[in-house]
C-alpha cells in the first residue's frame, strides 16, 4: 500500500477516532450506561480476529517491552520517506527502512 494513511484518508479516519474516544470517555464515567443513537443489530455473533497492518522487527527503546523481536499494534500511519510509523499508542522509526 503506497498511501501513508493505509487506505483510509485522514478526513475519514480522524472523525472516527474522535468519535471512538468520546464514546470510551463516556463509558469510563462511573455509573454511566450510554445508549447509542444508532445501533446495528447483528445475529449469530462471535468474536473473531482479522489481519491489520502492523510493523514487525527488532525493537529497542520501547517503554514497556524489552528490546528484541516484536510486533506493533495496528498501524494507522506509515511514511516510508521519513521512515516513521504511528500505531494507536506511539510512534516508531524504522532506521534501516522497510524490507
Amino acid at each position: 500500500m503506497n498511501d501513508k494513511w493505509l487506505g483510509t484518508p485522514p478526513f475519514v479516519i480522524l472523525p472516527r477516532l474522535r468519535s471512538l474516544l468520546a464514546d470510551l470517555e463516556q463509558l469510563a464515567v462511573p455509573g454511566s450506561h450510554p445508549v447509542p443513537n444508532e445501533l446495528v443489530n447483528i445475529r449469530n455473533c462471535l468474536v473473531a480476529s482479522r489481519a491489520v497492518p502492523c510493523l514487525m522487527g527488532e525493537m529497542s527503546g520501547h517503554p514497556s517491552i524489552k528490546d528484541g523481536p516484536g510486533i506493533t499494534s495496528e498501524l494507522f500511519y506509515l511514511d516510508r520517506e521519513q521512515r516513521l510509523g504511528r500505531t494507536l499508542s506511539r510512534w516508531y522509526r524504522f532506521d534501516e527502512g522497510l524490507i
